[in-house]
């Protein structure tokens, strides 16, 4: 059973109340995602607000969150009072699409791990079906959302499955969201990459490559690599 709450150095996440729990995947891309000294941030499906909280302590930024399901709603809010970041962080209980068609602001940075499951197997705990699966959100709605909300030099990042990532890319550019950044995710050096983060931008731009692993392969234990860049985060590894 997982923890129902995880310490970081700046801040606590409390995560009884929400279907997703913190993990590798938010934690490293609220870590490498490139802010370009960023004016107002979003962050899509905020779940326990883990990314708005890393970004909000990467920036001087202020952060907007949006949470569909109504559980994980209410836990962001009390991880934001938690952690007294009611001037920094808001978070609204709304879809993206519904958002992004009522929008009175743009973004310079949109962050985002969506659901990543397509026509699979549902649970019949809904609050899974919403955090994990596509049926609410798929990439398409993500990706359009993203182009309306996001300014002219603005930055989109992603974290997918590795097998979803031509497929993403392709849609992004079909909506002329151009891919300029890929983290290739290893869970072990043995190992197949299992996920990516991509970063976007409405402005083409040479494509930077980069690969991590994980973990390592004789001790399990967190690579190097993977420490350094989430050290400003984690208490201890």
């Amino acid at each position: 059973m997982a923890n129902t709450w995880f310490q970081f150095k700046q801040f606590k996440i409390n995560q009884d109340k929400t279907a997703m729990k913190v993990g590798v995947d938010s934690v490293l891309l609220g870590a490498t995602a490139i802010f370009n000294n960023p004016k107002i941030v979003l962050d899509i499906g905020a779940g326990t607000g883990l990314l708005s909280f890393m970004a909000e302590h990467r920036t001087n930024a202020k952060i907007v969150a949006v949470e569909i399901e109504l559980n994980a709603f209410n836990q962001c809010i009390e991880n934001i009072i938690l952690n007294k970041k009611e001037n920094k962080i808001e978070v609204y209980n709304i879809s993206i699409q519904d958002f992004a068609k009522n929008k009175t602001e743009y973004f310079d940075h949109i962050i985002c791990n969506p659901p990543y499951f397509e026509n699979s197997y549902l649970s019949e705990i809904n609050v899974k079906n919403i955090a994990r699966h596509t049926n609410e959100l798929s990439y398409n709605e993500l990706i359009l959302s993203v182009y309306k909300l996001l300014t002219k030099n603005g930055i989109f990042s992603v974290i997918l499955p590795f097998e979803k990532y031509e497929n993403f890319v392709k849609l992004a550019l079909d909506n002329k969201l151009f891919c300029f950044r890929e983290l290739i995710i290893f869970p072990k050096e043995n190992k197949k990459a299992n996920r990516i983060i991509l970063e976007f931008s409405k402005q083409k731009k040479g494509l930077i490559s980069e690969k991590i692993f994980v973990r390592n392969n004789f001790n399990n234990k967190y690579t190097t690599q993977y420490k350094e860049l989430t050290e400003d985060f984690y208490l201890k590894k």
